[in-house]
């Protein structure tokens, strides 16, 4: 049996679909043969489908807390990546708790009364400082934002959904996500940032001393997880990190990275750190490879290079 007879005249939904991370799986199960139900408000910008043409394809522009999940009837799995970003949640963490956590518990009521896999977005944000690199999924859970809060809120009741309803779902901590596709406006994204500062020759800021470090996770990586995660077996009510490729980077040797592949030098400039800020966040992606079979397979280096050249594109 091939990988697209898992996905092959199933249908799905993609919460957040429009967005960069969940247009990447819409993609994705497209590819495999997949029907595509998107559920989307737009609030965190424009469609990023608008290059896909597929009678395979619906898309709802309405709000998750309000959608009725139930019109759509049974279907085999939601990918649930509809979220408030980090930044947003300091300003208004109401909002930040009803999208996170209120989308989530509609998503999973959907899931119980339908008998539907969730598979749910949620992030390394979870974990706050860390005691000890790299970061295991036993690692005490202590956000320092109301964005990792409200991640630790929705993985709460996906856990009391499966221990009291049985349903089927598997959590994904995000550990820094980037790629084609995620924009410079987007507050969690520093190589975005970083990119179009180096290509239109700015100099580039950093928030913080720049020793705070990261492992970027490519955004062809994090749909990798994502469809292993559904046809894994064994794994409802587990939460699993999904990092990159375990290079611990600072963000100020990533300016001179993105500065070196853009062919630009500059002075960086430093101003004061944005609240929330977590000084390190390294994934260790063993329970990911032992459960799911996943396994990152672009370095760092190679997915900047695509995005440059992303970014390139776009200008042009």
């Amino acid at each position: 049996m091939s990988l697209h007879d898992d996905f092959r005249g199933k249908k799905f939904v993609v919460t957040g679909g429009e967005g960069f991370i969940g247009s990447h799986i819409v993609e994705a199960l497209l590819e495999r043969e997949g029907e595509v139900i998107v559920i989307d408000d737009l609030s965190n910008g424009a469609s990023r489908l608008k290059h896909l043409n597929s009678e395979k394809l619906s898309i709802y522009h309405e709000d998750i807390r309000r959608f009725n999940f139930e019109s759509l009837g049974k279907v085999e799995c939601v990918f649930n990546e509809a979220a408030r970003a980090l930044i947003p949640s300091f300003r208004d963490p109401i909002t930040d708790l009803e999208v996170n956590v209120g989308g989530t518990i509609k998503v999973l009521d959907y899931a119980r009364k339908f008998k539907t896999k969730v598979v749910h977005a949620s992030s390394g944000s979870v974990y706050g400082n860390p005691e000890r690199i790299p970061i295991t999924e036993e690692h005490p859970l202590r956000p320092i934002s109301p964005y990792g809060t409200s991640k630790l809120a929705a993985e709460s009741y996906c856990g009391f959904y499966y221990r009291t309803y049985g349903v089927d779902v598997v959590m994904l901590r995000y550990f820094n996500v980037y790629g084609p596709r995620q924009s410079v406006s987007e507050e969690m994204g520093v190589i975005p940032i970083f990119v179009e500062r180096a290509l239109t020759r700015n100099r580039l800021t950093i928030f913080g001393d720049g020793s705070q470090t990261r492992d970027f996770l490519n955004i062809k990586d994090v749909v990798r997880a994502n469809l292993e995660a559904y046809v894994a077996q064994g794994v409802s009510g587990k939460a699993v990190n999904i990092g990159g490729g375990g290079r611990e980077i600072s963000i100020l040797d990533l300016a001179k990275l993105v500065m070196q592949l853009c062919s630009y030098d500059s002075e960086v400039i430093f101003k004061p750190a944005k609240p929330g800020d977590i000084r390190r966040l390294v994934a260790d992606n063993s329970m990911a490879a032992s459960l799911l079979g996943y396994h990152p397979q672009v370095n760092l280096e190679e997915g900047l290079v695509e995005y440059i050249q992303y970014v390139k594109d776009k200008h042009s």
